[in-house]
């Protein structure tokens, strides 16, 4: 009897140095590393991937979401799974208090996120490998993506130039009588420099080379008054293109 009481004993002493050990083991836990540094260093990584998928599909700023909460586990491989953003329409540990994610940021998100391996996974307090769920708030470039995105449109006179430059033209295209015979239509190709110069003046289409020439020399004398294209305050030298049409129609 006093040694079935004994063993009983041990037993549930083993039990409890057991359930001591794995709470231990709990509280204990190594998180997975990125790469062999920290979350922070992946969500840098995470973020630079996003910043350039956005750019590259041209993603308007305007449809992005600025801040994402998000979360997935790395196994004991180091693999990734259940990767998911969380919102405050989600449930359990995912709730948080962010709207929901727009679907132009999921789509890049989720793009990035899988371009991205690395993952060294937890470890216990006994060195042993395991399961870990991952839940981390990235702040998005959104603001960045928006500054890249500013274009200062070209502009003559201060104005669209689809609707001041041929009207201007027309003022100064002689259509003589020695062009009564002539129709068609004249189109001409140049390029607005940053510094406000024409250059690379091309005709590409003409019914008569006096008219073209007429057409040419007024584009050349509106050096001056245009205001270039500029990408985040930067002038840029862009192309442009009009047609002027003969007789009927005059310039356009």
């Amino acid at each position: 009897m006093m040694g079935n009481m004994m063993r009983k004993t041990l037993f549930g002493l083993a039990l409890l140095f057991c359930a001591g050990a794995t709470a231990q083991v709990e509280l204990s836990l190594t998180p997975p590393r990125f790469e062999g540094a920290d979350a922070q260093h992946f969500m840098r990584r995470l973020v630079g991937e996003f910043e350039r998928i956005a750019a590259a599909r041209e993603i308007p700023a305007a449809e992005l979401s600025p801040r994402v909460c998000m979360a997935f586990v790395v196994d004991t491989l180091g693999g990734t799974s259940q990767w998911r953003l969380c919102d405050n329409t989600s449930s359990g540990e995912d709730r948080c208090d962010l709207a929901p994610a727009t679907d132009a940021t999921r789509a890049a998100l989720e793009e990035a996120f899988s371009g991205l391996g690395g993952w060294q996974p937890a470890e216990d307090a006994l060195g042993c490998k395991t399961d870990y769920t991952m839940r981390l708030t990235v702040r998005l470039p959104v603001e960045k993506l928006a500054r890249s995105q500013e274009v200062e449109p070209l502009l003559f006179q201060g104005e669209d130039p689809e609707a001041s430059f041929p009207k201007w033209v027309r003022e100064r295209v002689r259509y003589e009588e020695r062009f009564a015979g002539v129709t068609g239509t004249v189109r001409v190709h140049f390029y607005v420099e940053p510094d406000g110069r024409i250059t690379g003046e091309k005709v590409l289409e003409t019914p008569d080379e006096r008219l073209s020439w007429q057409v040419i020399r007024a584009v050349r004398t509106s050096r001056g008054q245009w205001t270039p294209r500029k990408i985040r305050g930067v002038p840029q030298r862009t192309a442009w293109e009009f047609r002027c049409d003969y007789p009927e129609s005059g310039v356009r």
